[in-house]
């Protein structure tokens, strides 16, 4: 999905510019007169993240604190605009009240919410204006901003589990890695040079080791330029879409890393769901807007005919339980909450059994890794130490 910024007129108003999210600039304009705007003049097509001011690449704009401090005013009865402005005069960071600001002066103009924050591009998560807007729409805002913030402190706390649990195992596979240049960048050709001014023919370990020496070098220098440049390069030849499907596709196919990426998308695709189940939007709309939330192009596109076997009147369960995707055994649950009347908070405690799980799996991986690390690291020193011994012991032969 793409932003596209026009200018408009509403009847009755006056023109004003207009933030559209939309797969192209056709869609755009429909979206537009869906909701009586008429377009008068296309600008530009936003880029995501130009309007995000940032301290050293990161936004100062703490998106979560915002969402539990409206979630909390807004189900005391406060007006949205009223609860803006109080949340503004806490603010402790000058570029989170001017940017809280800007978005009571979007409402005070006539613009609707979901639309202000679909204008900020990626500062809001992807399903966040969606979900907005599904609550304005159905009246639930308060609700909805409520399950935003429930969805967003678990993933910050699936993001922060993930760093701190990482920060071991990177530690140790950057000295390894380390340790692995100095030995062949540094001392392997230090030790092959004092064979050769010995005037002495490189033995057959030595050799090999300065083989692999050279590899090093030189694959390393290839492999520093391909990192720099081929990304940029493989995205102008194939093109944006076909390097992401390759890319994803690739994910997909690396072992337990491939698993791990499919629980997080069905974590967030089955949490989606069950907001907009739980606050009563229509399942046409509900799908279309989960179904967005998942990034990865393979994933998604294993729901394209969703949308079409619920308009012939399959119920949601029967549509999803042919995905490969999906947790096992989803599709019955959902079924028996159909049947109950309880689907959304089936879908609930599903999303909360996926999230546990990719928990499960992340440390279950690390926990695998810190060991392969060490052994590999062991191995390459064990290489090298034999190499050399076996190079000294044929030098004695020689000189005995």
């Amino acid at each position: 999905m793409a932003l596209y910024l026009y200018k408009a007129i509403a009847p009755g108003e006056k023109a004003k510019e207009v933030t559209i999210e939309a797969e192209n600039q056709r869609e755009a304009e429909q979206k537009m007169r869906r909701i009586n705007l008429l377009p008068v003049k296309f600008i530009r097509e936003v880029d995501p993240a130009e309007n995000e001011r940032s301290l050293f690449g990161r936004s100062r704009i703490d998106v979560l604190d915002l969402t539990e401090q409206l979630a909390t005013l807004l189900n005391s009865a406060i007006p949205l605009e009223r609860s803006l402005a109080i949340i503004a005069e806490g603010a402790t960071v000058d570029e989170q009240r001017e940017f809280i600001q800007s978005l009571r002066q979007g409402l005070h103009e006539g613009r609707k919410f979901s639309e202000l924050i679909r204008s900020y591009g990626s500062l809001f998560p992807g399903y966040y204006a969606n979900l907005i807007e599904t609550g304005e729409e159905t009246g639930r805002l308060p609700e909805v901003l409520e399950e935003l913030r429930k969805f967003m402190t678990e993933s910050r706390e699936l993001k922060d589990f993930i760093v701190t649990s990482s920060i071991y195992p990177i530690v140790v596979l950057a000295v390894a890695i380390a340790v692995t240049i100095l030995m062949f960048v540094v001392f392997v050709p230090r030790f092959v040079e004092q064979f050769q001014n010995m005037g002495r023919a490189l033995p057959g370990s030595m050799v090999f080791l300065m083989n692999l020496s050279d590899a090093m070098i030189y694959g390393g220098g290839v492999l520093v330029v391909l990192l720099l440049f081929g990304g940029v390069l493989i995205r102008k030849v194939l093109g944006k879409e076909r390097t992401a499907e390759l890319k994803a596709r690739f994910l997909l196919s690396m072992p337990l890393i491939g698993s791990l990426h499919i629980a997080v998308e069905m974590g967030k695709f089955v949490r989606t769901l069950a907001i907009l189940i739980s606050n009563h939007v229509d399942i046409i709309k509900t799908v279309r807007i989960a179904t967005r939330v998942i990034q990865n192009p393979i994933i998604r596109s294993s729901f394209n005919e969703l949308e079409n076997k619920l308009k012939s009147g399959l119920k949601l369960s029967s549509s999803l339980e042919d995905n490969e995707y999906l947790p096992k055994g989803l599709a019955s649950r959902l079924r028996v909450g159909e049947e109950s009347g309880t689907s959304g908070d089936m879908l609930m405690k599903a999303a909360t059994h996926v999230e546990e799980d990719t928990r499960r799996q992340i440390k279950r991986l690390l926990s695998m890794f810190e060991p392969l690390v060490i052994v590999a690291l062991a191995l390459v020193v064990m290489t090298v130490v034999l190499a050399i011994f076996m190079a000294i012991m044929e030098l004695n032969s020689i000189e005995s």
